[in-house]
């Protein structure tokens, strides 16, 4: 009995370590898409005008993380004549919504240098989770 009742222990014990353990990466990342073609007429073009002064990288959400999913954000984000972001928002993600909430909370705290007197708007930024890593960029 005591026997059988080890060997239970043993088993659950084992269980419970495992169980907590996080998933290998699904290396099914998503295909991006061109940001070219999802640039609107007039939008922001980037180049000298678009200078970075700091660009803290998202952080890899815990969850997604642990479930081992990849995948990428195309954020939209309009740049004032001080070189702050404002209306920052993710145009596509994929998978739907698992990186949106990440993404753009780094870019709202993203600083340039001041382009001018005019704000640069409709501008875009490709962000790839991918293999437990955060990518700004293709």
């Amino acid at each position: 009995m005591i026997r059988i009742m080890g060997s239970l222990w043993l088993c659950f014990g084992l269980f419970a370590c495992t169980a907590g353990a996080p998933k290998p990466l699904n290396h099914d990342y998503p295909a991006p898409p061109s940001v070219k073609r999802l640039t609107e007429p007039g939008a922001c073009q980037g180049g000298a005008a678009l200078a970075a002064k700091t660009l803290p990288l998202p952080a890899f959400p815990w969850l997604a993380k642990r479930q081992g999913r990849q995948g990428w954000v195309v954020v939209s984000l309009d740049v004032t004549p001080d070189g702050t972001t404002r209306n920052v928002f993710a145009k596509r993600s994929a998978p739907r919504s698992m990186f949106d909430r990440s993404a753009i909370r780094a870019v709202e705290t993203w600083r340039f240098a001041p382009p001018g007197e005019t704000r640069l708007a409709g501008c875009l930024v490709f962000i790839s989770y991918r293999l437990g890593r955060v990518k700004i960029g293709q």
